[in-house]
């Protein structure tokens, strides 16, 4: 006979088993709430397109507000992927399109994929701010139009406890950042407007333990047209009541074929503008990180490139993760990946854990770049001595073969650079920038470069580097000086400043030309050689008891010429002539070197 008592007893026992050790999961900083509420404007009066239901990115949740949809496909108190319409079903029609489709969508375009936006959206079409008032609510409604009862009765018939009910729910799984609302054609011109609405936006932050100085409050304004648009003028005073209020301008936002509303277009750009207020906001960085890393270091850099890819694992809940590149799944369940056959241009890279509840653990997004290989302007290496055309620098990209403030080309041009440049030369040149020219020097020996610049300014300056290593003399003989380029009269004035180089040695090399001071154009560099390098040996009888050691070498005229090691057994190389040679404490020596 089955004994029944202890099949029950087992059953409750695994049943508190099963309570008592069921861990409520934190709430995911990464997964960012707002709260969005008003009137017909906020649940959107526009037919929805049938293009906006498509590719709704999975990032931009909706956790459904309303009563379950007379169609079946929603329930209260859900999560769901954003498709509109957003605050309630609208039933057989097809309304419901507003500003938060296009909030949603931008904000998670802007945003490190590692966030999620959550919205809750509760719109009660004609409805006065008293709706919302939650000790005033139950007057307003005894009296309002059946229609509007209706309205509110999707909502139990209690708009604000509903948009607690909600948020509350959210609060469960992520972190309100911010409230906005959208309501006022009801009290059209009301100048205690304000304050009505400051109080609804304190009862919300008590009723769920939120601070002001983190959670703005977005005001959107009534269309510039039509019978409200005064009341612009009552909400751009809503700053002065609420300090941590921001107006949502709706100038220039396209209007419907009616006295109230916007058409899809004017929502798609309020909504947008909202988005970048609160992005504004947000600041540069706002994902936190939590219990999963990702590091990415680029192995092979041209194409095709190689990078090898790591996971950080904090927290062992985490049972599963996968490795994503621009959008893809690359890797499932490996602490290091290596991604092979990188194509060159920018990639971004990141991961997401799971742990036992499927938690989502997302991590920032890292941006990587698989260079194009750095080849010579013209097939093959300039030549030294020769000249060299200033918007000749070599194929290989931003980062690469140059660098630029910015993306743009400011001078026209035939090349698809970024560099600002025409046909003839480079301009706009500021501080920072620099381009790299891929040279061949045909003789070791003393150079000088002649350089065609241009400018109304005197602040402009460059130096230049051959493999990463200065050479121009500074004043002293001492590397890192610069060429000082002058005021010209103008952009269109050229004229020619030369400067003695370091000692160039023969054979392929990097030319590497860095902007030091700003506002200036470039035509050429025309390099030329002063001075072969002769190979004659220093004899005992020439140093004439010059120490052993590091010199900085003057001609007669005290023009700094190269440096050189002095070495009593193996002493350095230089040509016939007379000397000033100078040691690194500034003692100064004279040598008159026979060419034996």
């Amino acid at each position: 006979m089955k004994n029944t008592k202890l099949t029950n007893l087992i059953v409750c026992l695994a049943c508190f088993l099963s309570a008592t050790f069921t861990v409520k999961a934190d709430p995911d900083p990464n997964f960012h709430i707002y709260i969005c509420w008003g009137q017909s404007n906020m649940e959107g009066n526009a037919a929805v397109p049938e293009s906006e239901t498509k590719n709704v990115d999975e990032r931009f949740q909706l956790l459904y507000s309303a009563n379950d949809c007379s169609r079946g496909d929603r329930k209260k108190g859900q999560w769901y992927t954003a498709i509109p319409p957003l605050a309630r079903c609208f039933h057989n029609q097809n309304l419901g399109f507003g500003p938060i489709d296009y909030f949603g969508r931008t904000m998670v375009e802007n945003l490190d994929p590692a966030i999620r936006v959550g919205v809750i959206v509760v719109g009660v079409g004609g409805a006065d701010i008293q709706l919302f008032e939650k000790d005033k609510y139950n007057e307003y409604l005894s009296t309002a139009a059946g229609w509007l009862q209706n309205y509110a009765k999707e909502y139990g018939s209690n708009p604000y406890g509903r948009i607690i009910e909600m948020a509350k729910i959210a609060q469960e799984v992520g972190v309100v950042k911010g409230i906005l609302v959208h309501q006022g054609e009801t009290n059209s011109g009301q100048s205690n407007w304000p304050n009505r609405l400051k109080g609804v936006y304190e009862n919300m932050l008590n009723d769920l333990g939120l601070k002001a100085s983190e959670v703005p409050l977005l005001v959107g304004e009534v269309r510039y047209t039509g019978p409200c648009s005064g009341h612009n003028n009552v909400i751009r005073n809503v700053p002065n009541v609420i300090p941590t209020a921001h107006v949502i301008s709706a100038n220039g936002c396209e209007a419907a074929n009616d006295e109230y509303h916007f058409s899809v277009n004017g929502y798609k750009l309020l909504g947008k503008r909202y988005a970048e207020k609160m992005l504004e906001l947000l600041g540069d960085n706002p994902v936190q990180q939590v219990d999963l890393s990702v590091s990415a270091a680029v192995t092979v850099e041209s194409e095709p490139g190689k990078v090898e890819i790591s996971l950080n694992k904090e927290n062992d809940n985490i049972t599963r993760v996968d490795i994503y590149a621009d959008g893809n799944k690359i890797a499932s369940n490996q602490m290091t990946y290596e991604w092979e056959d990188v194509a060159q241009g920018d990639h971004t890279i990141w991961a997401v854990g799971y742990d036992n509840q499927n938690k989502e653990y997302t991590t920032s997004k890292i941006k990587i770049t698989i260079m194009k290989p750095q080849t010579p302007f013209n097939g093959s290496p300039a030549k030294i001595p020769g000249t060299i055309e200033a918007e000749e620098f070599d194929y290989g990209g931003e980062g690469n073969a140059y660098h630029d403030n910015d993306e743009q080309n400011h001078n026209g041009g035939d090349r698809n650079e970024g560099v600002d440049m025409n046909n003839t030369a480079i301009g706009y040149l500021q501080t920072g920038e620099w381009l790299e020219y891929t040279v061949e020097v045909e003789k070791d020996g003393e150079y000088e470069v002649e350089c065609r610049v241009a400018s109304k300014e005197t602040s402009g300056s460059f130096t230049l580097y051959m493999d990463n290593t200065f050479i121009i003399p500074g004043d002293d003989g001492t590397p890192g000086g610069f060429v000082k380029v002058p005021n010209t009269g103008g952009y269109e004035s050229f004229e020619t400043v030369t400067v003695k180089l370091n000692k160039l040695t023969k054979g392929k090399h990097v030319l590497k030309l860095e902007i030091t001071g700003d506002w200036f154009d470039l035509d050429n560099l025309k390099f030329n050689l002063i001075q072969e390098d002769t190979n004659v040996d220093l004899t005992l009888s020439d140093l004439n008891g010059i120490p052993a050691g590091d010199y900085y070498v003057f001609d007669v005229l005290g023009r700094y010429i190269k440096t050189i090691t002095i070495n009593h057994n193996n002493s350095d190389q230089l040509g016939a002539g007379f000397y000033i040679l100078k040691n690194k404490e500034g003692k100064t020596y004279t040598l008159l070197n026979s060419n034996k």
